[in-house]
């Protein structure tokens, strides 16, 4: 009896193991099968992301350092509460909500978004689909907002992100229990204003409209953009907070250096370039910064350039354009062998490297075909039109501008790599032959504000000219926008003097409490309003605003209109 007692609970207890293993083993398969299901699914998505992420866009003749390894961790300050030191961005990735992200050109937004979409791509990968070890927050995934001009969001990442069975649904959670935080990169780079109010209502849509079952949708939105008129940032104010991206510290930039170069020595010299160069407000710009760096990497064995921004900036394209300029020179000897037409227009080419490139800037500045541009600004000046006299003219302008590291190839035609690169070289002509008037509409203009702020950069011209202008509205708001692109930032001669700056704050406030003239003149007050909203995220313009609340000398109504303006701030500061 005792054996067969034994026996029997022999049995049971193995019997208890095989269901507990049994158990373990389905509860494996499961977990194994779950996970392949997102993890398989992302997978590709993930490897891309990393891939993408460490690719600087510029090689200036040479190797040049990985993103993920000279990135410098950014700031950011509320739009209408600018005090203390701003929050870390990688706290918004994780946060709540959607977010807007405003910054001047060459802040830095795009490097941004291919960093932080690189680094949680790594993290992820690093998971291996346990989720223990996945790291917290959303799975980013990134789209440029021209994609949303004529398809909504879920079928535009669907087309961004092609794979293998399945598209990508961001209707669907992208991991149990996580997020998608989708980042739409580039509002201001749709350049026609109807597609860009195209752009701005679905992102409105998409914050307040509810997913099936009016259950929450499963992703957040993160979109970047250069400043909008205030009517544009209304449309997006209810369900996106918005930030101002913060400019480089003067510790910001000691950190670039020492992660770029090779030793603390080496970092040392190049600080101390900068300022012989002059140019420690601007290298604040992350752009300028990096193009600093390049620039002193690539020339201390030669002469350096001539102190200032400007020249900093024309020294990097001089060099890009040299890199360059072999696809130039082929299309010049491919020219020669079409006789009798190819050897004039040869010659008139070889001249116009520059020029050519210039017209192409200015086209993808204006949202056009950068190599039809150039096609059609060459039949027109050219001895004789190029592509008369040599087949496949077209697709030697492709290359020519590809070449130059300035444009890169997109679906249906050329992109800017470096859009404050591409306007640089727009304002040439306008730096070369300036005129006030010019200067003021294309301040006043959206998508070209940028070029005109290089060109008065270029043409080294003292704003002074502006003084006599800011009585009317148009010419505080082009003197508004001149600040506001060199804030935080130093490098803008005459537009850094205080008194100058008050002077344009005083303008500005008294064509917005003014209603700027009259009901006609309502956007323009609204457009005053954005650029004080938007100046005082620096400090040091919120400092001017309170000493002219409280300056006897100045005008009552503008007194009282600093005073309103703070309330005004402080009001929408608070609403939830």
């Amino acid at each position: 009896m005792d054996l067969e007692l034994s026996n029997q609970v022999a049995g049971v207890v193995s019997g208890a193991l095989a269901l507990a293993g049994a158990v373990v083993a389905v509860h494996r398969h499961r977990r194994d099968r779950d996970r392949r299901g997102w993890w398989s699914a992302l997978h590709p998505v993930w490897r891309r992301e990393a891939d993408a992420g460490i690719v600087h866009p510029h090689r200036f003749g040479g190797y040049v350092k990985p993103l993920s390894e000279v990135y410098v961790p950014r700031r950011v300050v509320p739009r209408l509460n600018a005090a203390g030191d701003g929050v870390d961005v990688a706290d918004l990735l994780t946060g709540a909500g959607n977010v807007l992200l405003i910054g001047e050109p060459g802040s830095g937004k795009t490097a941004l978004i291919r960093y932080e979409s690189a680094r949680s791509a790594q993290r992820w990968l690093a998971g291996r689909g346990r989720r223990r070890r996945c790291p917290p927050g959303p799975v980013l995934v990134s789209l440029p907002a021209a994609a949303l001009v004529h398809q909504p969001l879920p079928a535009a990442l669907a087309e961004a992100y092609p794979r293998e069975g399945a598209p990508l649904d961001v209707e669907q959670p992208p991991a149990p229990g996580r997020q998608w935080l989708v980042c739409v990169d580039g509002v201001d780079a749709v350049a026609d204003p109807d597609e860009r109010a195209v752009v701005l209502n679905r992102l409105a849509t998409l914050a307040r409209s509810p997913g099936p079952a009016a259950a929450p949708r499963p992703w957040r939105v993160l979109v970047t953009t250069r400043h909008l008129a205030e009517d544009e940032l209304a449309v997006l104010s209810a369900g996106y907070p918005a930030y101002h991206l913060a400019h480089f510290t003067d510790a910001d930039v000691a950190l670039l250096a020492a992660r770029w170069f090779p030793d603390d020595a080496t970092a040392r010299r190049f600080l101390d370039w900068t300022h012989a160069q002059r140019i420690t407000g601007p290298v604040h710009n992350p752009l300028t910064a990096t193009v600093a760096v390049l620039v002193w990497e690539g020339g201390q064995a030669g002469a350096a350039p001539p102190p200032g921004p400007a020249a900093l900036l024309d020294e990097f394209v001089r060099a890009l354009l040299r890199g360059g300029r072999e696809s130039l020179d082929a299309a010049c000897e491919a020219l020669l062998r079409c006789p009798p037409e190819g050897e004039s227009i040869a010659a008139w080419l070889a001249a116009r490297h520059t020029e050519l490139v210039e017209v192409a800037a200015t086209a993808a500045v204006a949202g056009n075909d950068p190599v039809a541009a150039v096609v059609d600004w060459s039949a027109a000046h050219a001895p004789a039109p190029p592509a008369r006299a040599l087949p496949g003219w077209p697709t030697h302008v492709r290359r020519i501008l590809l070449a130059t590291d300035l444009f890169r190839a997109d679906r249906r035609t050329l992109v800017s790599v470096w859009p404050s690169l591409v306007e640089y070289l727009a304002a040439g002509p306008l730096a070369r032959d300036w005129r006030p008037d010019e200067w003021v509409t294309l301040m006043n203009t959206r998508s070209t504000r940028f070029v005109a702020l290089q060109a008065i950069s270029r043409a080294a011209v003292a704003p002074a000219f502006l003084r006599d202008r800011l009585a009317e509205p148009a010419g505080a708001i082009a003197a508004g926008h001149l600040l506001a692109g060199h804030a935080g930032t130093g490098g803008a001669g005459e537009a850094d003097a205080p008194s100058f700056r008050a002077d344009v704050l005083a303008a500005l406030l008294a064509h917005w409490a003014g209603g700027a003239g009259g009901p006609a003149g309502r956007d323009a007050a609204r457009e005053c309003f954005a650029l004080l909203m938007t100046l005082a995220a620096d400090r040091a313009h919120r400092d001017l605003l309170h000493d002219l609340a409280a300056d006897p000398r100045r005008p009552g109504d503008v007194r009282r209109a600093a005073a309103l303006f703070f309330a005004v701030r402080r009001r929408d500061a608070r609403r939830p």
